[in-house]
């Protein structure tokens, strides 16, 4: 349950309870969205890419329905201190949760476009692998209320930026020597950012939980690759 501490409100509790269950199930349907991108990567099935794509609106309405709830307790509770952050951090980490969506729909629309392409993939589906890893690690740290955890997403989100690196400087090579790259290169070089940046927002959810537990705003750099 998001609460730190109990409250004298039982109601209270109650209802940061169903916010609770709200992030999860929104993170819940993210994993599986991400799941299905993974393998439409990799076995380039357009069914499965259409169904992230599709499955994007319903991250946009859990959203607001976070939101909503936010809105609804703030507004009933006039929360201060370590309530109101925590429900700061969830107005976050929902926010985070929607982009990756945005993201992950994003990419399937260009694993589409790909399907016609030979391309070689095996770097692509690395990255795309540890970058879900990061996720799961993330939402993991969020359902467990475990501020160790959201501190290794942080130390960790840097083997993400090292293999986006590498994949998109050894393509970037492969494109110059090879006109016929041109097309699928570029969308595969989207398709990295667009993993990358979902590296970000995951270790942003992680901050936000550690903004949640300590109310520090500021936190050290992340560890970043030369």
């Amino acid at each position: 349950m998001i609460e730190i501490h109990d409250h004298i409100s039982s109601s209270f509790n109650n209802e940061l309870s169903v916010l609770d269950d709200s992030l999860i199930e929104m993170g819940s349907h993210l994993e599986k969205m991400f799941e299905k991108t993974l393998l439409a990567i990799n076995e380039k099935d357009e069914t499965l890419a259409k169904e992230v794509i599709s499955s994007d609106k319903n991250i946009d309405n859990l959203e607001i329905s976070v939101i909503s709830q936010i809105q609804i307790l703030i507004a009933k509770r006039q929360p201060v201190g370590i309530d109101l952050r925590i429900l700061v951090g969830c107005t976050r980490i929902a926010g985070y949760m929607e982009r990756i969506g945005d993201l992950l729909s994003s990419i399937c629309k260009r694993v589409i476009i790909l399907i016609e392409h030979a391309v070689e993939k095996e770097k692509l589906i690395e990255l795309s692998t540890a970058v879900n890893k990061l996720f799961k690690l993330s939402m993991n740290s969020f359902a467990k209320k475990d501020f160790g955890l959201a501190e290794k997403v942080r130390n960790e989100d840097v083997e993400v930026d090292r293999l986006y690196k590498d994949f998109f400087n050894s393509l970037l090579n492969k494109m110059s020597s090879n006109a016929k790259l041109a097309v699928p290169g570029t969308h595969m070089l989207f398709i990295s950012k667009n993993l990358e940046r979902i590296g970000d927002h995951a270790t942003n959810i992680a901050e936000s939980i550690t903004y949640m537990a300590s109310g520090q705003i500021k936190v050290e750099p992340r560890p970043k690759i030369n």
